[in-house]
């Protein structure tokens, strides 16, 4: 009750863009182009110039993610965003009020300590399953439609409440559940979450011709490849269409690739890729109740989107054990190994390269050379960075001592000619405000949202 009450006091109904809307999307325009030397867009032709539409993004950089899609995207649009936002951080939460942002609430961020312990998991037909508590008042603290979050045998379940029987007696929907050895579990529940608001704001946009922007995968996350979407948007989709039928919606991918995101003046590519159309018959079948169709649309856009983003293959962490942000550096060292140092490539390019090494990596997982290739780059980088040295500073290291002292001779005369450089302190000391403030930001956003990622 408490969510809904929220939800009342803060859902944005029927947003229209305004002055004060524009005016917040040059600001956010103007932060972004400061913090990052270089942003290219690539595939606005891709873009319907009408209709509505929904850009759904993938997630890497939290608040900057938002910023991005709203200042580059070349069509108005509402962000949606979580509900915790707007509370748990006011800078961000007074800029999305003043662009319209449509919140939403994730009943993970509601999550609270269930009493008792659960005792006994055990099947009670086809389709469901049976848990016995001690203590635990399901009468007073579960309603149909909430969920508790179990973890047995290593594994972490989410169970769905379709019937409160007793004090201590639910039953909830699946099967497919490592059963309870006997031993008292604790366990967390899930509230059921009125959207009636929120929906209703979405579809009115969409029904408007407008669009919304959304990232699917629920949350932001450094993961080296697009993590698995939320069914949410496909639900959103093909809800509007069934509520709109003559709505010619669309659904736009969004890939924000970054360079070294985390870093001020670093660069950015953001690549709208081709409009995905939902199929009518895949909107029948939605109609007649049927779930898979939403399955079916979640695994379409989330194949748009890997196309539209820079996503590592996880046989090579496998293969060599290491973590997944290892084996991001082996096949980039690799493209880099590649790449001559006296070629300059594009955003864009330096981008579809490494897309090509990854791709070109997980075709050779059962060549023997090629694992022999990634451990030896694997070696090669541990190395190079005991040392503190860049790719590029042990490919041109001196191959002797004396060679050693004429590049230091070398480095004084070019700092006699780089003196003049002193003028550009008054830039650097207007810049560097923002991005330390930017940086400090960042990190301390990124270690709350570490703290609540499922990733």
């Amino acid at each position: 009750m408490e969510s809904k009450n929220k939800l009342n006091s803060t859902a944005v109904v029927d947003p229209k863009p305004s002055l004060v809307y524009y005016v917040v999307r040059w600001i956010l325009g103007r932060v972004v182009h400061v913090f990052f030397r270089e942003i290219e867009v690539v595939g606005k032709e891709n873009v319907p110039s009408e209709g509505p539409i929904i850009f759904v993004g993938n997630h890497p950089n939290q608040f900057v993610d938002g910023m991005m899609m709203f200042s580059q995207a070349p069509r108005d649009l509402f962000m949606v965003i979580a509900e915790s936002s707007l509370r748990n951080y006011a800078l961000a939460g007074l800029f999305a009020r003043l662009q319209k942002a449509i919140p939403v609430y994730r009943r993970e961020d509601y999550a609270r300590k269930g009493e008792g312990t659960i005792e006994e998991i055990t099947e009670y037909n086809d389709l469901e399953m049976k848990v016995v508590g001690k203590d635990t008042k399901f009468t007073e603290g579960l309603k149909v439609g909430d969920a508790i979050i179990l973890h047995l045998g290593g594994q972490s379940m989410t169970l769905n409440v379709i019937e409160v029987i007793d004090d201590d007696t639910i039953i909830v929907k699946g099967t497919s559940v490592v059963e309870s050895s006997g031993s008292s579990e604790p366990y967390t529940i899930l509230p059921k979450i009125d959207q009636t608001m929120s929906y209703s704001a979405i579809y009115s946009v969409l029904n408007d011709g407008n669009c919304i922007g959304i990232f699917p995968e629920g949350g932001s996350s450094d993961q080296v490849s697009l993590r698995n979407l939320k069914v949410g948007v496909a639900y959103l989709s093909l809800s509007a269409l069934q509520k709109f039928p003559d709505t010619k919606l669309t659904i736009v991918p969004c890939g924000l690739n970054y360079i070294a995101g985390h870093r001020f003046r670093s660069k950015t590519l953001i690549e709208f890729g081709p409009p995905l159309t939902i199929s009518s018959k895949l909107v029948e079948r939605f109609t007649k109740g049927d779930k898979k169709a939403v399955d079916i649309l979640t695994g379409q856009i989330h194949e748009r989107l890997r196309s539209v983003t820079l996503n590592f293959p996880d046989f090579v962490s496998n293969v060599l054990e290491i973590t997944p942000f290892e084996a991001k550096d082996v096949i980039t060292t690799a493209r880099r190994m590649y790449q001559p140092s006296n070629v300059c490539l594009s955003i864009q390019k330096y981008l579809e390269l490494n897309r090509r090494f990854a791709e070109g990596f997980g075709k050779l997982r059962d060549e023997k050379k090629a694992h022999e290739l990634m451990r030896a780059i694997l070696l090669y980088n541990r190395k190079r960075k005991e040392l503190g040295l860049t790719d590029r500073q042990a490919e041109s290291a001196p191959p002797s001592f004396a060679r050693a002292l004429l590049g230091l001779g070398t480095l004084f005369k070019r700092l006699i000619v780089l003196a003049p450089c002193i003028l550009t302190i008054p830039g650097i000391l207007l810049h560097l405000p923002i991005g330390a403030l930017a940086k400090w930001q960042a990190l301390r956003i990124a270690e709350k949202a570490a703290k609540k990622s499922d990733a």
